[in-house]
């Protein structure tokens, strides 16, 4: 009787690791190993930097509301041009006045850095920069202004 026991055993141990493997990321082993951050669906700040009203988008934002990043390039379809190939506009808000510094690094294999540009002085809560990821991967981007801080993950596409 132990042996069908056993053999019970064994199917169900291999039928689990089959479904496991159809459960599989479609991008592969090392998309399916990042981390992504979860943009907010979320208002931003009113800014008079900002001609139209605030409306309701995909935000990456800090715990204490301080410093937003636009995030509908990362996770609309239609908003993912190949991003590893050209410059992504990204609107931040960050405390009025300060400096923002971002900065971004591949996680998941080599690469160059992340460039940034990101024009100096806004007086205002708003700044427009753009982002481009010189590779495809698991990127890791960090924002400071004054002494808050956001960093969110992204899978950048090939």
């Amino acid at each position: 009787m132990a042996l069908p026991a056993r053999v019970s055993i064994v199917f169900f141990l291999m039928l689990g690791l089959a479904a496991c493997a159809n459960l599989r990321d479609t991008k592969g082993d090392t998309a399916s190993a990042c981390l992504l951050t979860e943009p907010l669906w979320a208002k931003p700040p009113e800014d008079s930097a900002v001609l139209n009203p605030p409306a309701y988008g995909d935000y990456f934002v800090n715990n204490d509301h301080s410093i937003w990043a636009s995030a509908s390039w990362a996770v609309d379809e239609n908003d993912r041009r190949n991003v590893s190939k050209e410059w992504i506009k990204v609107g931040w808000f960050r405390p009025a006045s300060a400096e923002l510094i971002v900065t971004g690094q591949r996680l998941d294999g080599e690469a160059p850095p992340l460039e940034v540009e990101a024009s100096c002085c806004y007086p205002t809560r708003f700044q427009a920069s753009g982002l481009y990821f010189p590779t495809e991967g698991c990127w890791e981007i960090t924002a400071k202004a004054a002494d808050k801080e956001l960093s969110f993950t992204v899978w950048i596409e090939p």
